[in-house]
């Protein structure tokens, strides 16, 4: 009795797969052709190994291509995963199908027979039989064991004796020796294993959905009318009315399915669904990614309460082809979008909230049987861009440690990315995002990003658009100087923001708190502090969060349906589909000092001096000028070179340009701007500026020919001593009132004078103690040290005076409290 093999534990399947790489084409040419195999040619050489007779397959028959007689035999395509275009029910006597073939040489071959055999009756729920009648004489009994389903399919195995030429073979019922009660799907003659398809190649970490072979298209179940059917080119087509055939197993994301498709006539139509909750005919939720002659790469929620349809001019790139042509759709699932890709070029993608979990499905949708699939493959993860350069964040001068209180190209791409995700109406046409520098995690290679890498480079938390104005915004940057909702500065006492591309400013760190951000722009226009700006933020920053309370003041909250990983994954996927993503090399925040202070005008032909920093990123692989080119009214007047070394400070200080450059002299008087440009990254700085005309020379008289005799020397006199200004002394004290043994005072001291800004030292006395601080630009800021005890202490202000200014003093009174 020949003993039934299953195709998934047969041992011998593995050695089968290269020996039926050329039988393959043969077993399908016969298929198509109804005709007789090649005969082998022998192998070359005198010491080649040639093939057993019986271990090559010589012939595949699909029942249905068999002469059927004996009985109303039943096409019993309604049960799924079959070969060809159907299967066969043989339950009565004398039903049978003949398949005729030609067997290149005499000998014993392996037959096997697939089939299913599902349950019935209690009583009929045993290993079934038929015979197998060779060449019309010989009958032998096959056993066929229960399948457990009759849409689950197995190998029943017999041995057979052919002639060399003409042969054929039949499976017969007979009631009087067997229990038929079968399905028979096809007969392959000859091979070590059944199957005659090879599987595609898929990666090591890639689920086959289905590869070509019949174990895996069994993994998969069929619902509603008609069937799918595996054919002799190893693909799978719909056949006989609108139906779907769901995979077995859910499948959770993020992931990307691949999928080959072909469309067989100008009428075919089908779809891929893809996390669908359900199994059924009719699913109610998931989407539909379609195939058809005009919605080629719609995507459609099941329920089709939305329809998107793909790009027209993407389409035209993609190159989709034709009827009886191949192509290829990537389709890439996140928890926030459905993304799909035609031949390699994006066609369309759409935005949701829903779970990435649930069945994969295939339908048969215009009722045809012309729509084939191929090479189904689901590989966990997805990959979003390509990116040209390394994206991190900021690090300290030991090149590791990260740095929260300098800018980096991570921290700008996460704001541009949720500035992108909300620019429409539904996201509050946002025109800036901020994030901190807190919500960053790890950095993103250069190379292909995956979505797994983009959920790990920010925290995931839900974006909140709002309104804020200029005026609220410049608060909001003053802010990255931390003080506490106490008022104490806290350890990290500054944190820069990143922020979308356009939003720039520009600071003074030796100013007094509060008074530090000098000029902010959007898309090169100055911020008008009344103006209104639609601004995104992450739910923390939206409540104030890391000390930026201003935000939290923001009016017109609202949930614009997404979040920072899905932000930040959906920009990379769009913003890379051109080419490699480059990291954005600009600085949104330069720092610029005037020496001594900005004069009111500078005259034409003198220098122009001015101090910046912050102007370089900090990490490894970040884009850094070496030099910076300033001009002013279109003309060069000088290259100076960047200095990138880091030091210990919290503040953002990396990239330090001395600017000292001179004016032409023959600058045209009025107003001008200086331009100040990085030679590698573009960061520009524009400094408006006065300008006077260069004065006029003296003319020289012409010498009188006429000799005069010679003068006695005269003695000079010594030079009269100058006349040195009295400055104006104005010391602020905040605040006005401080705890003892608590908080600090702090003396704002400002000095003006008649004709030049004064310079030098200023002390201040107060318990005994002499404090000293530098003036810049005719100001500085002195801390007091904590009182001891309640009550009124005098601080006396003295400023000893420089060569143009005298010296001055001032007493004031400041008031301790208890705490």
């Amino acid at each position: 009795m020949p003993v039934p093999v299953s195709a998934s534990t047969n041992p011998g399947r593995a050695r089968v797969r290269g020996l039926l790489l050329g039988a393959t084409a043969l077993a399908v040419s016969l298929s198509a052709l109804g005709g007789a195999p090649a005969v082998a040619a022998p192998a070359a050489g005198p010491d080649a190994v040639r093939a057993a007779v019986g271990d090559e397959v010589i012939a595949w028959r699909e029942i249905e291509q068999g002469t059927i007689t004996g009985g109303p035999a039943q096409n019993s395509g309604d049960h799924g995963n079959f070969s060809g275009t159907g299967s066969y029910t043989f339950r009565e006597t004398g039903m049978q199908s003949e398949v005729a073939f030609t067997a290149p040489a005499a000998g014993t071959y392996p037959v096997w027979i697939r089939y299913a055999a599902g349950p019935l009756t209690p009583e009929e729920n045993f290993t079934r039989a038929m015979g197998l009648v060779t060449n019309g004489t010989s009958r032998q009994i096959v056993s066929y064991p229960l399948t457990g389903s009759w849409e689950s399919w197995a190998w029943a195995r017999a041995d057979v004796t052919l002639t060399a030429g003409a042969n054929t073979l039949a499976v017969q019922c007979d009631r009087a020796q067997e229990i038929c009660r079968l399905n028979f799907d096809a007969i392959q003659v000859g091979g070590l294993a059944p199957d005659t398809c090879a599987p595609t190649p898929a990666a090591a970490d890639a689920v086959r959905l289905f590869d070509g072979t019949f174990d895996t298209f069994d993994q998969w179940r069929k619902a509603g009318a008609g069937g799918f059917g595996r054919q002799t080119d190893c693909s799978i087509r719909g056949f006989r009315g609108q139906g779907t055939t769901w995979t077995t197993a859910q499948h959770d994301g993020p992931y990307t399915l691949g999928v080959d498709w072909k469309r067989g006539d100008d009428a075919a139509a089908s779809s891929v669904y893809v996390a669908s909750s359900g199994n059924g005919a009719a699913p109610s939720s998931g989407y539909q990614v379609r195939i058809g002659p005009t919605d080629t790469a719609t995507i459609r929620t099941a329920d089709g309460s939305i329809t998107q349809a793909a790009d027209a001019a993407a389409l035209t790139a993609a190159g989709v082809q034709g009827v009886g042509q191949w192509n290829r759709f990537t389709i890439q699932v996140t928890p926030r979008r459905i993304r799909v890709l035609l031949n390699g070029t994006t066609v369309n993608s759409l935005d949701r909230v829903a779970s990435m979990n649930g069945y994969i499905g295939l339908e048969n949708r215009a009722g045809s049987d012309e729509v084939s699939f191929r090479d189904i493959q689901l590989q966990p993860g997805v990959d979003l861009a390509q990116l040209a350069g390394p994206v991190g964040k900021a690090v300290k001068a030991d090149g590791t440690t990260a740095d929260p209180g300098a800018e980096s190209t991570l921290g700008n791409l996460v704001a541009e990315a949720q500035r992108w995700a909300t620019r429409g109406p539904s996201g509050g046409n946002a025109k800036i995002a901020l994030v901190s520098p807190t919500s960053l995690g790890t950095d993103l290679a250069a190379g292909t990003t995956t979505y797994d890498e983009a959920a790990a480079a920010v925290a995931s938390e839900p974006l909140v658009n709002l309104r804020l104005t200029g005026a609220q915004l410049k608060t909001v940057l003053e802010q990255q100087w931390q003080r506490t909702a106490a008022d104490q500065v806290p350890a990290g006492s500054f944190l820069r923001l990143g922020a979308s591309s356009g939003f720039t400013w520009t600071e003074d760190p030796t100013r007094a708190e509060g008074e530090r951000i000098t000029g902010i722009w959007l898309n090169g226009a100055a911020l008008a502090p009344s103006g209104t700006y639609s601004v995104t933020v992450s739910q923390a920053l939206a409540a104030g969060g890391d000390n930026f309370h201003e935000i939290a003041n923001g009016i017109g909250q609202r949930d614009p349906g997404a979040t920072s990983v899905s932000a930040l994954a959906g920009y990379l996927s769009d913003a890379s589909t051109g080419g490699p993503l480059a990291p954005e090399p600009t600085q949104r925040s330069v720092a610029v000092v005037f020496p001594g202070g900005a004069p009111a005008s500078y005259v034409a032909g003198t220098t122009f001096a001015v101090d910046l920093s912050s102007w370089s990123f900090s990490a490894a692989g970040d884009p850094v000028d070496s030099s910076v080119q300033v001009s002013v009214a279109g003309r060069s007047i000088g290259s100076f070179a960047v200095d990138g070394t880091a030091n210990a400070t919290a503040y953002d200080d990396r990239g330090k340009v001395a600017v000292r450059a001179t004016l032409p002299a023959d600058l045209a008087a009025g107003a001008q701007t200086v331009t100040i440009t990085g030679a590698t990254t573009g960061t520009t700085v524009r400094l408006p500026i006065v300008v006077t005309a260069a004065p006029a020379p003296t003319p020289t008289p012409t010498p009188t020919p006429t000799p005069t005799p010679t003068p006695a020397p005269t003695p000079t006199p010594p030079p009269a001593p100058a006349t040195k200004a009295k400055p104006t002394l104005v010391v602020k004290v905040k605040p006005g009132t401080v705890e003892a043994k608590r908080t600090r005072a702090r003396l704002v001291v400002t000095l003006t004078s008649t004709g030049a800004t004064p310079t030098g030292k200023v002390k201040v006395a107060v318990g005994g103690k002499v404090l000293t601080g530098t003036l810049r630009g005719g100001k500085v800021t002195v801390k007091l040290p904590v009182f001891a005890k309640p009550g009124k202490a005098k601080v006396k202000v003295s400023y000893a005076g420089d060569a143009s200014t005298l010296g001055a003093a001032k007493t004031v009174k400041i008031r301790a409290v208890a705490a």
